[in-house]
């Protein structure tokens, strides 16, 4: 396979270097296989080894905690300790980025519908006797009223999977439905049984193995749930900062002073000035040592940016999906996800992505068509690795031209994924060699294009699937 098809590694020459250390901290904790309570090293040999700073290296250290990726230990037998990832160091920063794009309740709705599809669809081909009994045991809780969160039922299915990114994300805009709609003394009498008559409907299917009844029944299911929040007052359209930036219990200083400044900032464009060190301490009544950690953090999440010398000081900078993108597969790296997980929702993903962009196309028409041929051109020019990590190839541009933030997040992260798998097995598979020519990519891509600047969205649904046939990993 020629080098363009590898997955780029780490671009230090744009990474601070505190930044730098903390991925390859990261990238040694997975090449490890992430051994939880195993010393990566003491301080003096991780100095040696990434050859960083004492300074450097305890700001990389804050930056791994906060990911839960690592905690240093002190005292005798310490060090650097391979730590447990939790899932709200994902979520929060998922919230936060689908908080500066401005994203809608109806994007969220509208890919948590694709993905519950998916994971009806997976549950009902597979649906054991285990999974038989935990159904029934929480539709039975339903019945009697013994189920306060009434999404319940659908974490369980998402679980059921035993795909780690339909679990994650199922769970994250979950959550995030939850911060546009809350008022639970809203809800009608009735609503609980509502539910749960659906419930039961999906239940039914999902029982008796008929992935396409399931599927159906899940997407009506939502629908309706999507319309009825849609209808209440209380609704807001976009997510409210002061819910979903609340500062939690578990905050450390660094983490909370971070939330606080990057509430103050929000809304204002990237470049602004947010304010010197000095002058920061003071508004904030903060220490240097907790300024820094929250700088770190705002810094690794893309939501500000320190400049150095005269004139400098914090800015905010443009909301980056590939720094939040990196942190979701960290994440689930960790949870074990595998080329089948990815093969599971990567069909139906590609083909919801494309039913988006035919339909912006028809909206706006040339410039629609004009970006996605242009995607052409950068893959083409610059090779399939580097067009992705600019986010310049053609699935990146689609799912960019969906024009729904939520699903373009769920897709990046899948292709980022994917990247990483195929640079690990493809380097000595023939086959792997063979589909994965640019002018095999570029004839496949062409095709897909052509049908949907011609407005033919079967024929592009069509060769979008026979597309992803010809390049799974089953395939290989």
């Amino acid at each position: 396979m020629g080098p363009e098809l590898i997955a780029p590694p780490i671009d230090s020459r744009r990474a601070k270097l505190a930044g730098r250390a903390a991925q390859q901290i990261i990238a040694d904790v997975i090449e490890l296989g992430w051994p939880v309570g195993q010393v990566l090293g003491s301080e003096s040999e991780l100095l040696e080894r990434y050859g960083v700073s004492r300074a450097v290296l305890r700001e990389a250290i804050r930056l791994v905690e906060h990911q839960h990726v690592a905690r240093m230990r002190r005292g005798t037998g310490g060090g650097l300790v391979i730590d447990e990832p939790d899932v709200d160091a994902v979520i929060g920063p998922a919230i936060n980025y689908l908080l500066r794009v401005d994203a809608t309740l109806d994007e969220v709705f509208d890919t948590r519908i694709v993905l519950e599809e998916l994971v009806a669809e997976i549950v009902a081909q597979r649906a054991g006797e285990s999974d038989v009994a935990a159904i029934r045991q929480t539709l039975e809780r339903e019945s009697v009223g013994d189920v306060v969160d009434y999404r319940l039922l659908h974490v369980q299915l998402a679980a059921s999977t035993s795909n780690p990114v339909l679990e994650l994300f199922v769970e994250l805009f979950s959550r995030v439905i939850n911060f546009h709609f809350n008022d639970t003394d809203a809800l009608p009498a009735d609503f609980h049984r509502e539910v749960h008559r659906a419930h039961e409907g999906l239940a039914r299917a999902i029982l008796t193995n008929n992935p396409g009844v399931a599927r159906e029944r899940m997407r009506r299911h939502l629908s309706a749930e999507a319309d009825f929040v849609r209808r209440q007052p209380s609704t807001v359209q976009r997510l409210d900062p002061s819910e979903a930036l609340a500062a939690t219990a578990t905050d450390k200083r660094g983490e909370a002073l971070a939330r606080q400044i990057f509430a103050d900032i929000l809304g204002d464009p990237p470049g602004t000035f947010i304010g010197s060190e000095a002058t920061l301490m003071s508004q904030y009544q903060a220490s240097r040592a907790v300024l820094r950690e929250a700088i770190r953090i705002l810094e690794y999440q893309q939501i500000a940016l320190t400049r150095r010398g005269p004139g400098g000081g914090l800015f905010v900078t443009a909301p980056d999906i590939v720094a939040l993108t990196d942190v979701i597969a960290i994440y689930l790296r960790r949870r074990g996800v595998k080329p089948r997980h990815l093969e599971e929702l990567r069909t139906g993903l590609e083909l919801a992505v494309v039913e988006h962009v035919a339909a912006a196309i028809g909206t706006d028409g040339h410039e629609g068509a004009e970006a996605i041929w242009g995607s052409l051109r950068a893959e083409s020019e610059q090779g399939l690795a580097l067009a992705f990590s600019g986010g310049e190839d053609f699935h990146s541009v689609l799912g960019r031209l969906t024009g729904n933030r939520a699903l373009q997040l769920v897709h990046r992260v899948t292709m980022r994924l994917g990247w990483q798998f195929f640079s690990q097995f493809s380097l000595d598979n023939p086959r792997a060699h063979a589909i994965s020519q640019p002018e095999v990519i570029d004839s496949a891509h062409r095709g897909i294009t052509e049908a949907l600047v011609a407005g033919d969205t079967e024929l592009a649904l069509m060769r979008m699937r026979a597309h992803m046939s010809a390049t799974s990993p089953t395939a290989i």
